[in-house]
């Protein structure tokens, strides 16, 4: 067995008997119903925060598609009591509008703002309960929300606003998780709308987001997509996250994006990685200086091993030996805490532990990366 093999039946295990069974019990409010936005160290909840609605979305996607891959009995029936708050509490008159911002910890709405990322994950959450149970009220939802999209906050110069605000600069990143959302929806119904959906982001979208001089993500807009010159930072986390949603892309469209690929997966790697901690990603890299010592939170490193897992399993082996590596120094730092299946959320740039609590969000993050590692390994082992 090789050596990415068996990191990756390592991470499986940690997630399935450890991670997933705790978020089960502790993560959810088992009294007024909801996800919390986050566990103190002992697996308490923290409420210090708002609970966001994309994290409430991002839960009932996960434990949708752990109950697909049968990795817990309760993960099914805790997504679909999820879905059923959700759709009462954050998504108004049906989710005519799609779903609000922030909700407080008994329900009720506290910011009411159509923000897009918000929407991409209530899309994907919309496919998962759609493939897990074939709920009609997810399809209905999903058509809603769409709809919304397109009447309220669809951008003359290509992709969607921010929110209904229209606040300025525009971004990448919702737009990138509404392509994986459109993504999700396709391959649940086999609706064509979706798949256009999606190559409209690929069409109108990616050419303004990639820079194919500097081999980057270009994180901020002007209202017309052009690139918003104030802010230099990129994000190395987003770049490989996109070179995973574009193999997605080239097996359902036959498309070839691999130069772009394989561009995105070298620089971000080149820029973003810290050779003195364990070649971790930093979270935001400034282009021109190229600065390096920064914080590093685990969502950068579970996207850095989902592009490496794809990135490898085309024959490139230092991206296995990267993955592999990846999922040992994680199991070293991130998930080396107290109380096993949390995480530490971030490190600074001294490589000093600096969260003050483990945030739900990243769950999602953990398990995509569980299940890419998991489809490699199981597409190695049949092979």
């Amino acid at each position: 067995m090789g050596t990415l093999q068996e990191a990756g039946k390592r991470f499986e295990r940690w997630f399935v008997s450890v991670a997933l069974p705790l978020w089960i019990e502790r993560g959810y409010d088992h009294h007024r119903g909801g996800f919390y936005e986050a566990l103190n160290f002992d697996a308490t909840p923290s409420c210090s925060r708002p609970r966001r609605v994309r994290v409430q979305a991002r839960q009932i996607h996960t434990l949708s598609q752990a109950g697909i891959m049968g990795w817990h009995d309760g993960a099914e029936a805790l997504a679909a009591e999820g879905f059923g708050y959700l759709l009462e509490k954050a998504c108004p008159e049906d989710g005519t509008r799609g779903c609000a911002h922030l909700i407080n910890d008994d329900g009720v709405i506290i910011d009411d703002r159509r923000d897009l990322y918000d929407q991409a994950f209530l899309l994907l959450a919309c496919a998962s309960r759609w493939q897990a149970a074939k709920d009609e009220r997810a399809l209905a939802l999903a058509q809603r929300t769409v709809n919304f999209l397109d009447w309220e906050l669809a951008s003359p110069h290509g992709g969607w606003l921010e929110s209904n605000h229209k606040e300025l600069p525009r971004r990448q990143n919702p737009h990138m998780h509404l392509f994986e959302a459109f993504i999700a929806l396709y391959q649940a119904t086999k609706d064509e709308h979706y798949f256009q959906k999606a190559r409209i982001i690929i069409k109108d979208c990616f050419a303004a987001f990639f820079d194919e001089s500097d081999g980057v993500i270009i994180e901020y807009f002007n209202e017309d997509l052009s690139r918003h010159t104030h802010h230099t930072d990129i994000a190395p986390g987003h770049m490989f996250e996109w070179t995973w949603l574009l193999r997605i892309w080239e097996r359902l469209s036959g498309a070839n994006f691999k130069e772009a690929r394989n561009t995105l997966y070298a620089h971000g790697a080149r820029m973003g990685e810290d050779l003195n901690f364990h070649g971790f990603v930093a979270n935001q890299v400034d282009i021109k200086a190229l600065q390096q010592a920064s914080a590093k939170r685990l969502w950068p490193q579970t996207e850095y091993l989902k592009a490496s897992c794809i990135q490898g399993a085309e024959g490139d082996e230092q991206a296995r030996e990267k993955a592999a590596g990846l999922i040992s120094a994680m199991f070293a730092t991130y998930l080396d805490v107290d109380c096993p299946g949390l995480w530490v959320d971030e490190f600074d740039e001294k490589g000093a532990p600096a969260a003050s609590d483990v945030p739900a969000s990243i769950l999602y993050h953990v398990y995509e990366a569980v299940a890419e590692v998991s489809r490699t390994f199981a597409a190695e082992e049949a092979s």
